[in-house]
């Protein structure tokens, strides 16, 4: 305890280098606080609920599911089930404790006379007991509400309840409608539960069993061949996965066996597969998600660079200590000298340097939740209701990674400068009157190779950052092919609010005349798919002249629009026509198709007159191609435009759901207002979702990659900084060592130009060692990383070139101050000095 009090006493005689040495510190822990807390709570954290290790997904081969398969973010092909194959396994669950199901749905939600557009996820009734999931307030859904008992029910989550109908404590037994269907409201789940599937927190639960009375069009209880259900089970922590996996596989394989027998679906090895296919038992203690994987390489992208930047500010903390130790150096040869051991001074520097990293650590809390707080912000706009998936709440895992980071960033840069004072020479020292004798030439030394590991890593993340950068600006330009001014959009289910599919189509006509009659609009164009979104709508088509076999491409994907679509977008039309009034449900079925869809099927012949049929009618050829435009983007201006083909959506059977796109001569803010109340008078129950313009949408998509760009360019900037500081430090510390040399130039006649090239020459010597040892490391990562990379190569020499710039002009405006110090050197003084 007085060693804590003596070091504390020490660091307070020199509070400037103390601040220098927290704050330095404390961003690079602070940003590392930030991104490991984002990192573990996408990545790594578990689902709150009861023992959530003891969770398993359910799979099985997902090439053996022909038939109807839906799909969403909980998983792809492998994971879903049909809802005959999961009650029989519900009822017989051998080697688990349980197994549930649930799925996701787009839903209209009304309450109170009040519609919005959301989610609702149908729950087996044993889906929260399996959890462990207690309500905040009434009760959750059970097994009886699931085998149909009593009133249609509902279930809250704490996001709705809270933020949609104000947290009212009278919401038990009051009415819910979803999709025109009203339901009871009898409970609310807990603030910390955001379902089963990372990133698609629903609304609203209901019954499993109710599923039919929110998709109206599709039942999906009665096929073995419709897959669309998610399983989740809990594993008994005293049974081995394998052995409750052979357990239920046992159950499983006369299931699928008989399964295989009746099925009408493929050919003989393809039902001997199917018979022949077990279930696995995956990981489920974080949930479903395709999500993530797409944000493991950002994240760890992240997580690299605040790291460096960490390395960066130990290196900037060990060329102070130095230098603090230089200016000790008598002080601890006197204490040496009168019977302090070398290792006790070894442990009393060492000391000072973990207090001043666990000062940083405190410091470096606050910058993380502060650049959580920002971030959580980022990623909340547009939206209408909190995140409350990422929390700036630092957990434990996050707190202990700050704890170790702080410890260990103190023995880093800690270590070198506490044994290099420890190990000083008495005599030498004690004789020396200037009091630096311990920060001889090889000090010196060390303190330049920090500086030059410091610009190295300081290039390490600039050149990657400007070749994200460049490559967010290219994307950013991509033309799109539409044109995107002065367009608001905004997508209603009337299917939701059981609509049938032709009450649908005529109420899409009705809003597209209605919409079209409003002062200022100029034009209205119909989507079935919103354009870049990130949507996709794909089917596998039979092509006339095209081979149609297993291993032909015969994938594409399609939209459905109004007439005049094209014209009204600017879509260059090639050759043919576009859709026009007369393309009805009573007319002859025809397509337009884009210029990949037409090289990849006709090559260089001609498209127009030629037939095709969908998936579901391999028949007839049925639909005849009227024309050609040019290729746009589909979902994602980060992909290449794909195969489509477009259809009148007056022709399309069934569609539910469609975008309004409105090219006004009006600000957004007042056409929006026009548009809802003629919305509103079409049918005051249907809410509009996802109003917005048009290049808001587009720039939606983009939203990830500008965060990672912006605190990646944060993250460089700041590292470039230490960088610099650490470069002044040295150049400065040099400039008084040399003072009596500068001093005796001068005297001799020597200018000012002569003297700055000095102290400049030393600067340019570190800086060349940093890029040249920097450069090639840093081209290395960026080959690594090129697959995130769009329209940029990994060697772009223009991104190399700016990176240099950078670190040189951050590294003469480091050096400027130190040379005209060292310019004003007085000879007479400097003699006198020494």
């Amino acid at each position: 305890m007085r060693a804590i009090q003596f070091a504390i006493r020490t660091l307070s005689r020199t509070p400037v280098l103390s601040l220098a040495v927290i704050l330095s510190l404390g961003l690079g822990i602070g940003a590392n606080t930030a991104i490991f807390s984002l990192l573990n709570q996408v990545l790594l954290k578990e689902l709150s609920v009861r023992n959530p290790h003891e969770l398993a997904v359910i799979t099985t081969p997902p090439d053996l599911k022909w038939g109807r398969n839906s799909t969403n973010n909980a998983g792809g092909q492998e994971a879903i089930f049909s809802y005959p194959m999961f009650r029989e396994l519900e009822k017989n669950p051998a080697g688990l404790e349980a197994i549930a199901a649930h799925r996701l749905f787009g839903a209209n939600l009304a309450f109170a006379g009040k519609s919005l557009s959301g989610s609702v996820s149908v729950v087996s009734g044993g889906y929260f007991p399996l959890l462990g999931v207690q309500p905040l307030i009434g009760r959750l859904i059970s097994a009886n509400d699931d085998a149909g008992a009593g009133e249609p029910v509902a279930v809250l989550s704490y996001g709705y309840w809270r933020d949609r109908l104000g947290g009212r404590g009278d919401i038990i037994n009051q009415p819910l409608r979803l999709n025109g269907n009203t339901f009871t409201i009898v409970g609310v789940t807990p603030k910390d539960f955001h379902g089963t599937v990372f990133g698609d927190g629903p609304d609203v639960y209901v019954p499993l069993a109710l599923k039919p009375k929110l998709t109206p069009g599709w039942d999906g209880r009665d096929k073995w061949e419709d897959y669309w259900l998610y399983l989740l089970a809990r594993v008994n922590e005293k049974t081995p996965r394998p052995l409750a996996e052979q357990k239920l596989n046992a159950v499983y394989a006369p299931l699928i066996a008989e399964q295989a027998k009746t099925t009408k679906m493929g050919d003989k090895t393809y039902r001997e597969r199917m018979a022949a296919s077990r279930l696995k038992l995956q990981d489920g203690s974080r949930g479903f998600s395709t999500e993530r994987e797409g944000m493991r390489t950002p994240m760890i992208i992240l997580i690299c660079c605040t790291g460096l930047v960490l390395l960066i500010a130990s290196a900037n903390a060990a060329n102070l200590l130095l230098a603090r130790a230089a200016q000790r150096a008598k002080e601890l040869a006197i204490r040496v000298a009168l019977g302090a051991g070398k290792r006790q001074i070894m442990r009393q520097l060492l000391l000072e340097a973990v207090l001043l990293s666990l000062a940083a650590g405190i410091a470096g809390l606050i910058v993380g939740v502060w650049t959580l707080d920002f971030l959580i912000a980022y990623m909340s706009q547009g939206s209408e209701t909190p995140n409350y998936l990422i929390s700036s709440r630092l957990d434990g895992p996050t707190l202990g990674a700050t704890l170790a980071v702080s410890l260990l960033t103190g023995l880093l840069f800690g270590l070198y400068p506490a044994w290099s004072a420890a190990r000083g020479s008495i005599a030498t020292t004690l004789k020396d009157d200037s009091g630096n004798a311990s920060a001889g030439a090889g000090g010196v030394r060390v303190r330049r190779a920090l500086v030059c590991a410091q610009v190295a890593l300081s290039m390490i993340l600039l050149i990657p950052m400007g070749l994200m950068l460049k490559s967010l600006v290219h994307l950013t330009r991509t033309d799109v092919g539409y044109r995107t001014g002065d367009t608001i959009v905004f997508t209603v289910s009337p299917e939701l609010n059981g609509y049938s599919f032709e009450q649908c189509r005529n109420f899409f006509q009705r809003a597209e005349e209605s919409l079209g009659a409003i002062p200022g609009v100029q034009s209205v164009a119909v989507s079935m798919v919103p354009l870049i979104a990130g949507n996709n709508w794909g089917t596998s088509l039979k092509v006339e002249g095209y081979p149609d076999d297993v291993n032909a491409d015969t994938h594409s994907m399609l939209n459905a629009v109004g007439a005049g679509f094209f014209g009204k977008f600017a879509v260059p039309l090639i050759a043919g026509r576009e859709f026009n009034e007369r393309d009805t449900a009573a007319s002859p079925k025809v397509a337009v198709v884009n210029e990949r869809f037409a090289e990849h099927f006709f090559g260089k012949g001609n498209p127009i007159g030629r037939r095709f049929a969908t998936d579901g009618d391999k028949k007839t050829l049925d639909i005849e191609i009227v024309g050609v435009v040019k290729n746009t983007q589909y979902s994602s201006i980060k992909q290449k435009p794909p195969k489509l083909y477009y259809t009148p959506y007056t022709q399309m059977e069934k569609l539910g759901t469609v975008s309004f796109y409105l090219r006004t001569s009006l600000p957004a803010e007042q056409m929006t207002q026009q548009v809802r109340k003629v919305m509103a008078g079409l049918d005051p129950d249907l809410p509009l979702e996802g109003m917005r313009t048009f290049e808001t949408q587009i720039a939606r998509t983009l939203r990830g990659d500008k965060l990672v760009v912006q605190l990646a360019g944060a993250f460089a900037a700041l590292a470039t900084l230490l960088a610099a500081l650490g470069l002044y430090g040295v150049i400065s510390y040099g400039v008084t060592r040399r003072r009596r040399e500068f001093g005796i130039r001068i005297a001799l006649g020597a200018g000012v130009g002569k003297i700055r090239k000095l102290v400049f020459s030393e600067m340019a010597w570190i800086v060349a060692i940093g890029v040249l040892t920097g450069g090639p490391a840093a081209l290395a990562l960026a080959r690594l990383m090129e697959d995130q990379l769009h329209g940029v190569k990994s060697k772009d020499a223009a991104v190399v070139a700016f990176s240099i710039v950078i670190v040189v002009l951050a590294s003469i405006a480091a050096a400027y101050m130190p040379s005209r110090r060292a310019t004003k050197t007085n000879p007479i003084d400097a003699l006198r000095y020494e």
